[in-house]
């Protein structure tokens, strides 16, 4: 009797600190998503249009990554060759998306850190946003990283404008 009640303490002490350490990880990613998510309602297609035309302005003569094709997006090996002949740059920090939904008029930034792509578990990116379809690319990690910064798919359509760079 007496060897369990020794074991009843340590058991649920150690189920207490599963459960907080649960907690803090829930209450972390919450919060990482939090920050990384930025929403502007009410917002206008100018608006979007002033925002992704600074956001080129940074990268000038930088060719988009990938191409609306017939079928979908194409990863263009022209620009990939392009952009992987410049200079050294230092390595990216964030993929940047940027959507303008013109149903909801919502302006809506993501930003994702690449540690947290490098943690993909086949390495690929895996994003679709608002049938943008990129998953079907199979883009990797390494494929945007040996690109550099830059934007990675420029797309117009009725329902949703989307520009996605790294940088």
């Amino acid at each position: 009797m007496a060897a369990r009640r020794r074991w009843l303490p340590i058991v649920l002490g150690v189920l207490l600190v599963l459960l907080v350490g649960v907690g803090g990880l829930v209450g972390s990613c919450a919060y990482l998503v939090r920050r990384q998510v930025q929403v502007t309602p009410r917002s206008s297609a100018a608006e979007y249009e002033r925002e992704a035309a600074a956001i080129l302005e940074r990268f000038p003569g930088v060719p988009v990554l990938v191409e609306d094709g017939p079928s979908g997006p194409v990863l263009s090996q022209q620009a990939l060759a392009t952009r992987q002949k410049r200079a050294a740059t230092p390595p990216l920090q964030n993929l940047n998306v940027l959507v303008f939904s013109p149903d909801e008029h919502k302006l809506v930034r993501l930003s994702l850190p690449f540690w947290l792509l490098r943690l993909a578990p086949d390495g690929h990116t895996g994003l679709d946003v608002n049938n943008v379809d990129l998953a079907k690319l199979r883009l990797s990690v390494e494929d945007i990283e040996s690109a550099g910064p830059g934007p990675l798919l420029v797309r117009r359509a009725k329902d949703a404008q989307v520009l996605v760079w790294a940088e």
